[in-house]
Formats: C-alpha cells, structure tokens, sequence
C-alpha cells in the first residue's frame, strides 16, 4: 500500500534509521540479478524493497494478481518463471502436494524464529506466514450515515440500486454469506453452499462490480457509485489513495456476527533457478525491524512477535489492524477440504458473475 505521497512522521525516522544500520552491514550480491515475485498489488512496502535492493543489489520484480483462482493457473504453469508466491494453507498444500513448491527448509530462515508456532502452523510445510488479518465490510463514511454492523447490511442492502463491490474470489465471497447464516466457512454441505449461494444471487442486483475493489476503483468507473465493498483489513487505506478520492472517506468494519481469519504466506516454486536468493529474501522479512516496516506501512498485521513491539502504539492498538479479543474469538480458519468442494466454490461463484455480467 503505497505510501511514498504520504508517509506519517515517525515512518519517515524509522526508514531513516534502518537505511543507516542495513548500510553498515551491506554485502551486495551480483549486479543484474533480481528475484521475481508473484502477489497482490501493493502489498509490500517500497520502503523495505529499497532496503533489500540497497543491501544486496538484487532487484525485486512484481507480478500482481487480483484474485486466488488467476494466481492459481499462473503457479500451474511449467514455465512461470516465480521465485517467490503468496499463497494461503490450501493453495501451497495442494500446490505443494504436487511438487511445484518447495517444502520448507527451516535451516535457511533462522530469523522463522520470531514467528509463533500458530501463526506457522496456519502455511503448513511449503510456506512461511507473510501477513494476516480479517475480512470485512469497507464503506464510504461521507455517503453512509451510520456504519455497518452486519454482514446483512452488505448482503441484504436497503437500497436496491447497484452501490456494493464485492470480489471474484470464490473462498472469500462465500465467507459473508456462510458466517451471516451461522455456517462453516469450511462446509462442503451442498444444501448450505445453496443457501449462501441464494443469498448472494438476491444480492447480485445492487452490486456495481465483482473486480477486486481496489482495482475497481483504480479504473474509476465506479468512483462516484460505490459507497460499500467486501474488503480485507488494510483495503480502506489504499481505497483512500485512489486519485480522486477527496480525504479519508473510506472505512473498515468488522461485522458482529464474526469473520474470516486470513494468513497470506509466502512459498518458493519448485523450478526457481534463484533458491538460494529466494530464501534469503524470506529470512530478510522476518527480520523484526523489517517486518515491522513493512507491516505499518502497509497497515496489515504481521505474524512476527519481535516485530509487533517495535511499532508504535497507534498501529498496536488500532482494532482494524490488531483485533480485540471478542473478534479474534468469532473469527473462522480455513482448514483443508476436499478437492470436490473447492470445486463447487468455483462453479457458484462463475455461475453468480455470469448471470450478474449478463444483466
């Protein structure tokens, strides 16, 4: 989430002083060599590549995807070219199971350390914890008098007309529906996958666009309409940094029924010529003072315990960020399921956005 136009105070003296401290220690790598990484736009601080860059000469390169299914065929590609992936539990298991990532060696990230067993457990073997917070419900506090409460003031809105973003992504659009029904986001019921189903395609009426609300709104064909958007925790900063979006309008919000719990994690693809590079730039992350760096300028939560003491109390105590307690106890997982029931997932989903685009 880019903060170049718009860097806090303190951000600034942090950068300062560890671009001293990385340059007493600096041992650069071979000049032209770069690392290729696959994962959502803005998601890792220019800051902390500037420091990587700066301390090994290696070059960081971004393919972006918007949605879990389009990073999918990319990692099933023979000739992808990725050296490092963001994934989650299911999609490194599946995509590890089938030898095109890297179980991990632990050897080489001694700095996994500062990352708590949970927060491991939650990538499983070929994938090290990146980033982790919640889905919610981002709104427009300049055009919705009172903030969201409800996942069913999303799914089931008052006004009819097309004002609400929602996304492709076939796991996390379910999450809302199941969690407002009192469902498993893990069920592979077909019976309850319907009725989330049903709810969403009674929703389809007043949604603008299923495209991932940041890249939605970056084509500004939706600037003036949209005033509601399934979201991550994190989305409503980068949604306020869309050019020609006045102020900070865009907000967060935890419905009260209860959550999704996300972990992004990060994995090395089998056929990367670039191993040994690849699980250095991992151990580099986990750093504290790195992953601290990233994670407030990002505004995301980081996984690394030594990290979280160095930053300052308001991104510690910010609930959209770090959760209270009564939050973390109703949020959900994702867990292992059968092929069969992702699957499923994928037909809803398509049949819902073919039926919206063909309105």
């Amino acid at each position: 989430m880019n903060k170049k136009n718009k860097r806090i105070p303190w951000l600034a003296r942090s950068v300062q002083l560890l671009a001293l401290g990385l340059l007493a220690s600096t041992v650069p790598a071979q000049a032209g060599e770069s690392l290729t990484l696959l994962t959502w736009e803005e998601y890792l601080s220019d800051a902390v590549i500037e420091r990587w860059q700066r301390e090994t000469g290696v070059e960081i390169k971004q393919i972006y995807f918007d949605n879990g299914d389009r990073r999918d065929r990319v990692l099933a590609q023979p000739d992808h070219q990725i050296d490092l992936a963001l994934t989650e539990m299911i999609s490194a298991s599946r995509f590890g199971a089938r030898g095109l990532l890297e179980p991990l060696d632990t050897q080489q990230l001694p700095r996994l350390r500062h990352v708590p067993q949970r927060w491991r457990s939650s990538c499983g073997r070929y994938a090290v914890p990146y980033l982790w917070g919640t889905l919610g419900i981002a709104y427009r506090s300049d055009r919705i008098a009172s903030a969201p409460r409800s996942w069913a003031d999303l799914l089931k809105p008052a006004r009819r007309e097309p004002h609400i973003i929602m996304m492709e992504d076939h796991e996390d659009i379910l999450a809302s529906p199941l969690i407002l029904q009192q469902h498993s986001i893990n069920t592979s019921d077909n019976e309850e996958l319907k009725a989330a189903f049903d709810l969403l395609v009674e929703q389809s009426g007043t949604v603008l666009t299923y495209e991932y609300a940041i890249t939605a709104l970056r084509s500004r064909r939706f600037l003036e309409r949209a005033d509601m958007a399934l979201a991550y925790s994190g989305d409503q900063q980068v949604l306020n940094e869309v050019e020609g979006i006045e102020g900070e309008p865009w907000r967060y919000v935890v419905p009260e029924e209860g959550t999704l719990l996300w972990v992004d994690c990060l994995s090395v693809p089998s056929n990367t010529r670039n191993k040994a590079l690849a699980y250095r730039f991992l151990d580099f992350l986990n750093r504290p003072e790195i992953a601290a760096l990233n994670a407030a300028d990002l505004g995301v939560a980081t996984p690394n315990a030594a990290a979280q003491t160095l930053l300052p109390d308001e991104i510690r105590h910010d609930p959209t960020i770090y959760p209270p307690e009564d939050v973390m106890a109703r949020s959900q997982v994702y867990e292992m399921r059968p092929l069969q029931g992702t699957q499923t997932r994928r037909r809803i989903i398509s049949a819902l956005i073919n039926a919206h685009d063909a309105r």
